[in-house]
């Protein structure tokens, strides 16, 4: 054997090792993967869902008393909001379902959740421009609805 043969045989055997090595530290099921996970510290996993339960239940709530408050002006100036208020119940009906997917940490239910919401909010936008529209119709110039529409639509852009 000479000295090139004893290299492309090792090559070979160094290969032949990574092919069977590395789809096993590839395998979430792995030990390698398993011991990954268990090297966070279980306090900063809790404290990380604390603080984002906290802030994200505190943004639903922000974010249901701006739209109260769009709702009080609209009535403030007779402009019918019983659409948005009937998809404003809807969304607050939501705050439980979301404090118990952030609660248990269930993701799928958290993504789940998020996606109605993000759909109700959206249509509690569309309620208070069609209300808008109904109420000034073509009184009001185009840009100038599509300025309150914007303004007032703002309920909820973060959902």
């Amino acid at each position: 054997m000479n000295r090139t043969s004893i290299l492309k045989g090792a090559c070979v055997a160094l290969c032949l090792i990574g092919m069977l090595v590395l789809p096993a530290a590839a395998d979430p099921g792995s030990q390698i993967a398993r011991l990954n996970r268990s090297v966070a510290d279980p306090g900063l996993i809790d404290d990380l869902w604390t603080n984002h339960q906290n802030y994200r239940m505190q943004r639903f709530d922000t974010n249901v008393e701006q739209a109260t408050g769009i709702l009080a002006i609209l009535d403030r100036y007779s402009i019918d909001s019983s659409g948005c208020r009937v998809t404003l119940s809807t969304i607050t009906g939501k705050r439980a379902d979301l404090e118990t997917a952030l609660i248990a940490r269930d993701r799928e239910k958290l993504k789940t959740v998020n996606a109605e919401l993000k759909i109700h909010w959206k249509q509690f936008r569309k309620d208070m421009r069609d209300a808008l529209r109904q109420h000034y119709g073509s009184r009001m110039a185009g840009t100038a609805l599509s300025d309150l529409t914007d303004v007032a639509g703002m309920a909820g852009a973060d959902s």
